[in-house]
């Protein structure tokens, strides 16, 4: 879960950066190749969480939901 839970951080982090990269970029002067990077970053981390996923139904992620917010209290 830790790693699932860096992986959603990670990709929300790298979409921010890329997105005020690009809003600071006046002179239209970032390579496309950077831009490639940061997206296949992007890809990269929301695999992690597919693949994380990928086994489970809703009904037992909603189980573990419920399971975690049991044991927080």
């Amino acid at each position: 879960m830790d790693k699932i839970l860096e992986a959603i951080r990670e990709a929300s982090i790298s979409v921010a950066c890329l997105l005020n990269d690009i809003e600071a970029d006046e002179n239209n002067d970032i390579k496309l190749f950077e831009i490639e990077k940061d997206i296949e970053y992007i890809q990269d981390q929301i695999t992690i969480i597919e693949n994380f996923l990928e086994p489970f139904t809703v009904e037992e992620l909603q189980t573990i939901r419920e399971d975690k917010i049991l044991w927080a209290t």
